[in-house]
């Protein structure tokens, strides 16, 4: 058995001594691609982005061409391996999906698609842990309490409508229920909540699984800490702020492991730190802007008025590099998962770049374009034409929530 808290706060000095030593220059060594080799990739999204409007405007799209569509451009035009396609796009993982969406909406018909699409980003974590592991892909009574979890207790904790001594006495209650306490619930929200918790009880016997429990219990602890960084005067430092920020990417990652395996080993424990921790950290530079207009006060949104995040983005690009190396070390022969990882990291890390430009110097924009496949001028022409699609995915699922439309 693991002695969570001490493991982790071992892991947790560790990853702050990665972070402190990596570089804040731009990596020299990145490919660049040319304005030729730009305009390639920008003709074949147009081709690809063509063939899906077509079949968007007909009456009742063809889900199954749409994915076609879609498998046949990673695969020919992005260079996604085999291996990697049959990660992102396998039966298994998509009937997981439909799965779940069916389930969640049974549980809670008033769920928005938000709150759907918000749980689905963690359920695909967890399935992809499923089939890393060598597990069954499907939706487990816990995958599906745990990921529903989150929604509802970001959408409890984030409310203006409830001040923060109702949030601090609601956030005793949950711990006192993931303590396996029976405790009345004092709103509706808050009993779907502990329905949840009931769901993975179902699963998970408490006496024979005392670790899924105490990692949910460190999760929850690792939320109700970030509560300090909901605060624009906040004194914490920035050692501080990341400290919290990790924390809850790692306990976040780490429960989705006990969920999935039940108990993990040293070695599991170590790579799920890393993981959560790691992509906590890409979704905060991401939200960077955001976080910093709701006075959410984290590493990086702290620091927009005094400087640009010219230098953090190379740090975090840096540390993505050395926790891709430890996978390697760790799994050597997990070749596809390794290459997976590498692709979306270096992905959203461009996608930080493009989305939040206000707050990077122009020139580390120019350089950081040299290293993008697509001109961030042709990303941007894009963005309104891919508006409807947003609308049109919306729609199918609202027609699968009332049934009218077989996936």
């Amino acid at each position: 058995m693991i002695i969570q808290s001490a493991f982790r706060k071992s892991l947790q000095s560790q990853f702050i001594a990665k972070w402190n030593e990596c570089p804040d220059q731009f990596p020299e060594s990145k490919r660049q691609f040319n304005y030729l080799e730009k305009r390639i990739w920008e003709i074949k999204f147009n081709h690809f982005l063509r063939l899906i409007k077509k079949e968007f405007r007909t009456e009742k799209p063809d889900k199954t061409k749409i994915l076609d569509r879609s498998k046949s451009f990673f695969e020919e035009n992005l260079a996604y391996s085999k291996d990697q396609m049959q990660l992102i796009f396998s039966e298994d993982m998509l009937d997981a999906t439909k799965d779940f969406i069916r389930k969640a909406w049974t549980f809670d018909s008033e769920l928005s698609f938000e709150d759907i699409f918000q749980a689905l980003r963690n359920l695909w974590i967890m399935l992809g842990l499923q089939s890393f592991f060598g597990k069954e892909i499907k939706t487990t009574p816990s995958l599906m309490a745990y990921s529903l979890l989150y929604p509802y207790t970001d959408n409890l904790i984030d409310s203006a409508n409830i001040n923060k001594n109702e949030k601090l006495d609601f956030c005793s209650r949950f711990a006192l229920r993931l303590a396996g306490e029976q405790v009345a619930a004092e709103s509706q929200i808050e009993s779907r909540i502990f329905d949840l918790v009931s769901m993975i009880e179902s699963e998970f016997e408490r006496q024979t699984y005392p670790e899924v429990y105490e990692s949910l219990l460190a999760i929850h602890h690792a939320q109700t800490t970030s509560l300090k960084l909901v605060n624009p005067k906040s004194k914490l430092s920035d050692e501080e702020s990341f400290q919290i920020a990790i924390e809850k990417g790692a306990t976040s990652v780490i429960a989705d492991g006990y969920l999935v395996l039940g108990n993990l080993d040293e070695k599991q424990y170590h790579f799920l730190y890393e993981y959560g921790a790691y992509l906590q950290i890409l979704d905060d530079l991401q939200d960077a802007r955001d976080d910093y207009n709701e006075g959410i006060m984290t590493h990086f949104s702290k620091n927009l008025p005094h400087t640009k995040l010219d230098q953090l983005l190379c740090k975090t690009y840096y540390l993505g590099k050395s926790f891709y190396q430890d996978i390697k070390n760790w799994y050597p022969n997990e070749l596809s998962f390794q290459g997976l990882i590498q692709r979306s990291f270096g992905f959203l890390i461009l996608a930080s770049v493009f989305q939040n430009q206000d707050d990077f110097s122009d020139q580390f924009i120019q350089t950081a374009e040299r290293h993008a496949p697509f001109r961030f001028s042709f990303i941007q022409s894009k963005q309104t034409e891919l508006a409807p699609f947003r609308q049109h995915l919306i729609k199918m699922a609202e027609a699968y929530k009332n049934k009218e439309l077989v996936f």
